[in-house]
């Protein structure tokens, strides 16, 4: 699953379909997409440890608290980068908290034809083989996308809860 077309496609196809609902423009979600493989530019130093840590959230975080003007750009980033740990968290792992702690943090949720449903959310000190005997119904990298939409449609109802609110007012 962790491929420059998943972490691409999938991040701005989300944004595109809840780009009016959420007021973002469409250029902005293509122009900035490059944020979705930022990550996997540390396999030059230590793959998935440098970049693929919850610090690299911190400067878009900061920008969209601060700058308000830069609120669209930031929160976009913010999706991209975020998407992209997540996703990898069910392809393997991360170390979410590297330099600080060492520990892999990943997520293994298949549903197999022949053994049943597996369930393993954990730390580890190596990465996960996602390979397994039988073919799934349901993998990690499917159930890391669904959780991802969900997340969306969930602002998407906040935000539409809070115009009703707004509109009330008035």
């Amino acid at each position: 699953m962790s491929s420059l077309f998943n972490h691409i496609f999938i991040p701005i196809t989300i944004l595109l379909i809840f780009s009016k609902r959420l007021s973002i423009h469409p250029k902005n979600i293509i122009l900035l997409s490059f944020f979705g493989i930022l990550p996997d530019a540390d396999i030059f130093l230590f793959h998935r440890a440098t970049l693929h840590n919850i610090f690299i959230l911190i400067v878009p975080i900061l920008i969209f608290i601060f700058m308000t003007d830069m609120r669209e750009v930031s929160g976009i980033i913010c999706f991209y980068l975020g998407s992209h740990l997540l996703l990898d968290i069910f392809d393997g792992g991360i170390f979410l908290l590297y330099p600080f702690y060492n520990g892999i943090f990943y997520s293994v949720i298949e549903l197999i034809f022949e053994k049943g449903m597996k369930f393993n959310i954990g730390i580890s000190n190596d990465f996960i083989d996602m390979s397994q005997i039988g073919e799934p119904m349901i993998s990690s990298e499917n159930f890391g996308v669904a959780i991802l939409l969900l997340i969306v449609i969930l602002i998407s109802i906040i935000i539409k809860r809070e115009d009703i609110k707004k509109k009330k007012k008035t």
